[in-house]
């Protein structure tokens, strides 16, 4: 019973873990830029053969004896968390400071640290001295300021961004939007508040204007929100609970078949 009992463990943790992670996606299926997170499991018997058959080339007796406890290897374990950086929904919501990404590409901002952070979410206001900053504070880079008076807001396809001041008839320009863009955007590092930074499995950013070399253009006055599918979710949850009922029920079998005195 204890192989019974090893497969069941290790299908109700990674369950457990799978779990989790459906229900943060649709916590926030209505974040501003937040993309899905996925977990992939694999079985763990090729590993667990792989090693058996290593330890039984060697003639140590105690290695013979931690192969048998490896043979017990049937089970899953996560194999990748990854993240789903496919276009979100796009919404127009007449907000000045608000623009949104069509296509590749993220925003950058200025950690505390000195270091780049990177984000899809464009829902931007001016702090006290009109720096433009993310949700949580940090500063836009390159960065750009609001003049005291500003009436409007005008950001092109192009990243240009214009502000009409007091009675001027003309706008004013105040700075060009930069995004990053990267081979391998699945490898980026979540740090928190839909933030990342760069990863050696990234690579180093490419920064183009919007609408250069493969980077998409900026739509101004809009969000781009969630990527999460909600039903997909809701779908993936029931069964994550129906199988997690199956291994409790193979564990309240095999323990009720080892109480009656069955062998292991």
């Amino acid at each position: 019973m204890i192989n019974q009992l090893m497969m069941a463990k290790t299908a109700m943790v990674t369950l457990q873990h799978k779990m989790q992670i459906i229900s943060n996606n649709v916590a926030n299926a209505q974040t501003v830029g937040y993309k899905s997170r996925r977990m992939e499991l694999e079985t763990m018997f090729p590993a667990a053969f792989e090693r058996a058959i290593t330890e039984f080339d060697d003639a140590s007796g105690t290695l013979r004896k931690r192969r048998k406890v490896f043979e017990y290897g049937q089970g899953v374990r996560i194999s990748d968390i990854s993240k789903n950086f496919q276009q979100g929904t796009i919404e127009i919501t007449n907000q000045p400071l608000d623009m949104a990404v069509k296509g590749n590409g993220l925003f950058q901002f200025r950690l505390p640290d000195g270091k780049t952070a990177y984000s899809r979410a464009g829902n931007l206001h001016s702090d006290r001295e009109g720096n433009l900053v993310s949700a949580n504070g940090h500063t836009l880079e390159p960065a750009m300021k609001m003049p005291r008076g500003t009436t409007d807001v005008i950001v092109n396809e192009e990243g240009r961004v214009f502000v009409m001041v007091g009675e001027e008839t003309q706008p004013r320009e105040i700075g060009q939007m930069i995004l990053a863009n990267f081979q391998n955007v699945a490898g980026l590092r979540e740090i928190g508040q839909n933030m990342y930074i760069e990863s050696e499995a990234s690579g180093e950013p490419l920064l183009e204007r919007p609408g250069k070399n493969g980077v998409g253009s900026i739509q101004h006055k809009a969000l781009e929100f969630s990527n999460v599918n909600v039903i997909d979710e809701m779908v993936a949850m029931v069964m994550v609970q129906r199988v997690f009922e199956i291994a409790v029920k193979a564990v309240n079998a095999a323990d009720a078949i080892m109480k009656k005195g069955g062998g292991i």
